[in-house]
């Protein structure tokens, strides 16, 4: 079966959700919004969620949810109410099955850094072309974030290229980052802009 990739997805595509709780069944419906991030009940990011009214049944999660060329679009997941579904984008799936599959595991890359979105001084928003970055409220002690040399007070404006104006624009960079990757991240420090090389560790290693 092909797959069809995420950025080609958009809101209203008629979609299949194919289950077998006993027999194969199948549902009928459009994806209602295809977002880039959602953070789960335990705080986990899980990256492009699609959402779906398709009805998903009990033994619908894990069948394929296929658009009306045959394509797979996603891997349906749970259902939050009636007509409220939820599939994990085929790019994710297939990356998490790439990773178990090579390393037994889910790598994913950690900084050990507390951040909130702030808005920046003027005399900074020219400087870095943009107008908010992510304060760092707390650094964990011999993290990656400490042995490169982020404080607490920094505020975060890139990582690696990656314009990062808030959390979503964070968590994008880092999944563009392997762990053991050293990547650059631009701070501003007491009104002046300053780079340090951060050697990624990996959460919960």
């Amino acid at each position: 079966m092909s797959r069809a990739k995420v950025d080609d997805l958009k809101p209203g595509q008629i979609v299949l959700a194919i289950g077998r709780p006993g027999n194969l069944k199948a549902t009928f419906g459009t994806i209602s919004a295809v977002s880039s991030s959602w953070r789960g009940w335990r705080g986990s990011e899980i990256e492009h969620l699609i959402q779906t009214n398709a009805p998903l049944y009990p033994g619908f999660s894990g069948g394929p949810l296929v658009d009306v060329d045959g394509r797979a679009v996603g891997m349906n997941s749970w259902v939050f109410g009636r007509g409220d579904g939820r599939a994990i984008a085929m790019d994710v799936a297939e990356r998490v099955v790439a990773s178990l599959r090579s390393e037994g595991r889910i790598k994913r890359p950690y900084l050990g850094i507390g951040t909130q979105e702030v808005p920046l001084p003027d005399a900074v928003k020219a400087r870095v072309n943009q107008d908010s970055g992510l304060l760092i409220v707390a650094v964990e002690p011999k993290s990656p974030a400490d042995q490169a040399g982020l404080m607490q007070g920094d505020t975060l404006v890139a990582l690696d290229g990656t314009v990062t104006k808030s959390l979503e624009d964070l968590y994008a960079g880092l999944r563009k980052i392997k762990v053991g990757a050293t990547p650059t991240v631009k701070v501003v420090r007491a009104g002046e802009l300053k780079e340090f090389q951060v050697t990624v560790g990996e959460a919960g290693r």
